[in-house]
């Protein structure tokens, strides 16, 4: 998930539990608990559900600030993959139904919580199409912490100024629109009116075709997205924004528009928010992966009362322009990478949302290696070790929720596995391997315009590993993946001689390969038979992973309980 600092990765859920009066700012306009079912993205999909694609969404909403309200219509045209008489759509049940349309006449439909069954009058067949038309309003749910605890955030400017936003990943598009809620379901197209008061403008996804100016001091800012997305992706950004424009040139050759909406007040520090890291960060993006994968639409970037989130084409940025210790921005490099990690390349199931978080956090501590050196990115790498939690499986085996599936460790640890991964089967093996789990080939330099996005799975994603490599890597995954517990490398000694061998969860195979120092020296172990010996005098000096190359169980942190109780203490305080 998006908003998370490289030592906090989706803790949020233990740390952040503010409630209403905590972020006045944001107001409190609805305080009708989330039903679950709108509260939990991505859960299976009904029977009805899985019988319609959504081929295309069309939402014109007006935003009234000052009531904190919405109201609108949401089309959707589906296309039937089997015979049915009915399509199914999910709405937060805060919101007021005045009308729902089939294809222009009035509708029967079915109301339950949150879930809209809409009748479509008799059956139609595969390969019929309905457009729904839902015509709303109400007040959104208000997030409590956005992005962690997400919604819709009503704040002001250090001017008084309206400055709103969304953020739903967790919880999904029907926060505030009708729409299917399941990433495996990405819409080709989808087009965003966006009426609000003149003087502030109105910036979502894709490309801006253009602005209306209506009676009664109004704008409508005209939007289409033209390649498909996930619905959680898409988000309303409403403020007194300056618009900055500016391009840069694609490794394809292609010329790629940079958008960034800033507060107008902070308009020169966006500018050199762009000259000084968006330019290096797409380059080192496109260097190690591919081209930007939505060239043809914008590398958008837009101001917002939250921390951030990636929205494809349209990241949210809240932190403020502050250089860290990190020697860059580290938020906008983070969802710079969910442009790849999340969007061109999807996980297909929640239990492998490690492929997004775990991709994203990585790419951190690789930008730095490049940028900074090799303290900059052990840096990064230890700060994450030190907060593992090792109390649930990278990978799930059975039905997660959203929330299940953004565990903490998807990120630390799933980063920690990419670096083992690339330390023990080198650079250019892992960063074809990488190429093609995004774009399918890893011969990604003169790809063009539009690039395909794909699901991808944890066991494709191995698959690819061991073909690359011409070794079977599997062994690695099914420690790191699918047991919580870490590696433990044991060591005895008996006079002169250290005996290293691996323990591991279900006592599963693990031949990794370990480097050790004697004084200085450096020899790898092979541990393929399981045991490995050293002779090692008293008076020398024994030094385990010196590079700290394979994550491992270290003193340095605890198991699963007692880093429980670190992060419930944390709370507390």
């Amino acid at each position: 998930m998006a908003l998370v600092h490289p030592s906090k990765f989706r803790q949020h859920k233990l740390w952040f539990s503010l409630s209403c009066s905590s972020v006045a700012l944001w107001g409190c306009s609805s305080t009708v608990p989330l039903d679950p079912v709108i509260g939990d993205t991505g859960q299976p999909l009904s029977v009805v559900a899985q019988k319609a694609d959504v081929k295309s969404y069309a939402l014109d909403l007006e935003i009234f600030p000052d009531e904190q309200k919405i109201a609108g219509v949401g089309e959707t045209e589906f296309e039937l993959l089997k015979p049915s008489d009915k399509v199914e759509l999910k709405l937060d049940s805060r919101f007021k139904i005045s009308r729902i349309e089939v294809n222009g006449n009035t509708a029967q439909y079915q109301r339950q919580g949150g879930v809209i069954t809409i009748m479509l009058g008799a059956e139609q067949p595969a390969g019929a199409s309905a457009k729904v038309a839902v015509y709303y309003s109400g007040n959104p749910h208000v997030a409590k912490n956005a992005p962690w605890a997400g919604g819709s955030v009503w704040s002001k400017t250090a001017k008084g100024e309206h400055f709103i936003a969304t953020a739903v990943q967790g919880e999904g598009c029907d926060l505030f629109w009708p729409c299917k809620d399941h990433f495996s379901d990405k819409a080709d197209r989808m087009q965003i009116k966006l009426t609000v008061p003149k003087g502030l403008s109105a910036v979502t996804n894709g490309v801006l075709q253009k602005i209306d100016e209506l009676p009664d001091d109004k704008q409508r800012f005209d939007w289409l997205l033209s390649v498909p997305a996930s619905d959680y992706n898409i988000a309303l950004n409403i403020g007194p924004y300056s618009r900055i424009s500016e391009t840069y040139q694609s490794i394809n050759g292609a010329t790629v528009p940079i958008e960034f909406w800033a507060l107008t007040e902070n308009t020169d520090k966006a500018k050199a928010l762009i000259k000084d890291d968006v330019r290096a960060q797409l380059a080192f993006y496109e260097r190690r992966l591919g081209p930007y994968p939505w060239g043809d639409q914008k590398m958008g970037v837009v101001e917002t009362p939250h921390l951030g989130m990636e929205h494809q084409t349209v990241n949210a940025y809240g932190k403020g322009y502050k250089r860290d210790e990190y020697g860059f921005d580290w938020l906008l490099h983070h969802e710079l990478a969910h442009e790849w990690f999340g969007n061109l390349m999807t996980h297909e199931k929640l239990n492998d949302a490690w492929l997004h978080e775990g991709f994203g956090l990585y790419m951190q501590p690789a930008y730095a290696l490049e940028k900074l050196g090799s303290a900059a990115y052990h840096y990064q790498m230890y700060k994450s070790y030190l907060g593992l939690l090792n109390c649930e499986p990278i990978v799930r085996t059975d039905v997660v929720t959203s929330d299940q599936a953004f565990n903490p460790d998807i990120y630390g640890k799933g980063g920690w596995v990419l670096h083992t991964l690339r330390q023990l089967i080198g650079e250019e093996a892992f960063w074809q391997a990488t190429r093609e789990l995004l774009y399918g080939t890893a011969d990604t330099a003169k790809l063009q315009y539009p690039i395909q996005p794909r699901y991808r799975n944890s066991k494709e994603f191995i698959s690819i590993v061991n073909r690359i490599t011409g070794q079977n890597y599997q062994w690695l995954f099914d420690v790191y993946l699918y047991e919580a517990a870490l590696p433990e490398l044991k060591q005895q000694q008996n006079g002169d001689v250290v005996t290293f061998s691996w323990l591991t969860p279900n006592k599963k195979p693990f031949p990794m390969p370990i480097d050790i120092s004697i004084n200085g020296q450096i020899q790898r172990l092979d541990l393929r038979q399981g045991a490995a010996t050293v002779k090692v005098k008293t008076t020398d000096q024994l030094l385990v992973d010196p590079a700290m190359k394979v994550l491992r169980q270290l003193p340095l942190i605890g198991l699963c309980e007692e880093n429980r109780t670190k992060v419930k203490n944390k709370r507390a305080s």
